[in-house]
C-alpha cells in the first residue's frame, strides 16, 4: 500500500497547471480561417515600436520570420521583449480590395520561457 506522502505527492503533481502548447505564428498567418475564433498561445519577440492609447495597446510579435499583430487591454510591452502571449484569433472577412491578416486579442502575457 502506498504511503500517504507518495499519494499526496502524486495528487500535487496532477493538480499542477499544464502549460499551453504554443501555436506557430506561421500556422495562424497561413491558415487564418482554421484559427478564427480560437484561443491560441504564441511565443515570439516584440518588434517595431508598440502603440498605446487610453489603456489599449497594439504591438507586433515575430517568430521564425513571421509576424502577427496583438491587440491588448494592457500597457504595451517594450520592443525586444520575448513573450508568451495567449489570446483569441480574430479574422476580418476580406473585401474587394484587401485580405485582412489575422489578429490576436490578448487575454494573457508573460515572459517566454
Amino acid at each position: 500500500m502506498p504511503s500517504r506522502g507518495l499519494v499526496f505527492a502524486a495528487l500535487l503533481v496532477a493538480a499542477l497547471p499544464v502549460a499551453a502548447a504554443a501555436t506557430s505564428i506561421a500556422d495562424i498567418v497561413d491558415h487564418p480561417d482554421t484559427y478564427a475564433g480560437t484561443q491560441v498561445t504564441v511565443v515570439g519577440t516584440v518588434t517595431q515600436q508598440p502603440l498605446g492609447y487610453l489603456g489599449e495597446s497594439l504591438y507586433t510579435i515575430t517568430a521564425d520570420n513571421r509576424r502577427i499583430t496583438v491587440v491588448s487591454g494592457q500597457a504595451p510591452p517594450a520592443a525586444g521583449d520575448h513573450l508568451q502571449v495567449s489570446g483569441n484569433v480574430t479574422v476580418k472577412p476580406p473585401d474587394e480590395e484587401f485580405t485582412w491578416p489575422p489578429v490576436i486579442r490578448e487575454t494573457a502575457r508573460q515572459p517566454a520561457p
